[in-house]
């Protein structure tokens, strides 16, 4: 009997951590207050409308996602000024980490560019997708090694590109904010290897020097 119960105990316990480990966090920010598990290192950012909101060049960090390098959100433009969403993974408190964004800087309410950088809007690669894409957008990262993805899925065809940083970051998932962009549906987890890896544009380094990043001062 008792081989039986700690059988048992065992399978349930197994089941509970898969289930966990599926989305080590989840956040859709339905409620007032951000809480204690929100870090944010970079400016401020806020509960409005049970939707993520920052200042400009904000970026924060979820404590439930330190073993993630997989992160997603629903990026919203609320206006047709200057805005960006941006999901992160790596070590974000300490500045080594991936930072994916998408941006609209072209006034007419749809992303138009797109970057592949590190640390908080730092260094890195500005590009223009392939073609604007309307908002509501669901941006994803994930990571394989030294290699970023980043996917683009909204109303429009969805867009995938691919970047070589050179180098890995570790785990960890956060967000990004600039303008009165809002952001929503936050998911994070574990990465299977490269399992989740997606062919898409490969962003060749220097493609983009060309382009002026609106967002950088």
């Amino acid at each position: 009997m008792r081989k039986s119960w700690v059988l048992a105990a065992l399978l349930t316990a197994t089941a509970a951590t898969a289930a966990t480990s599926a989305f080590a966090a989840k956040d859709r920010f339905n409620r007032s207050t951000l809480g204690s598990h929100w870090v944010i290192p970079d400016g401020s950012m806020s509960i409005v409308n049970d939707t993520l909101q920052g200042s400009s060049l904000a970026l924060g960090y979820d404590t439930h996602s330190s073993g993630d390098t997989n992160v997603n959100a629903l990026v919203t433009l609320q206006s047709t000024d200057l805005e960006y969403g941006a999901v992160a993974s790596g070590n974000i408190g300490g500045g080594n980490n991936a930072f994916v964004k998408i941006q609209a800087q072209t006034s007419d309410g749809n992303f138009s560019n797109g970057a592949f950088y590190t640390g908080d809007n730092g260094t890195g690669d500005f590009f223009s997708l392939s073609s604007e894409v309307p908002s509501p957008a669901m941006l994803s990262l994930s990571l394989c090694g030294t290699v970023a993805t980043m996917k683009i899925k909204s109303s429009a065809p969805t867009q995938v590109y691919n970047y070589d940083y050179g180098t890995t970051f570790g785990t960890g998932g956060g967000l990004g904010t600039y303008g009165s962009v809002a952001l929503d549906n936050y998911r994070s987890k574990p990465g299977g290897g490269c399992a989740d890896y997606e062919k898409g544009i490969m962003i060749k380094h220097g493609s983009g020097a060309h382009l002026r990043d609106l967002s950088k001062k």
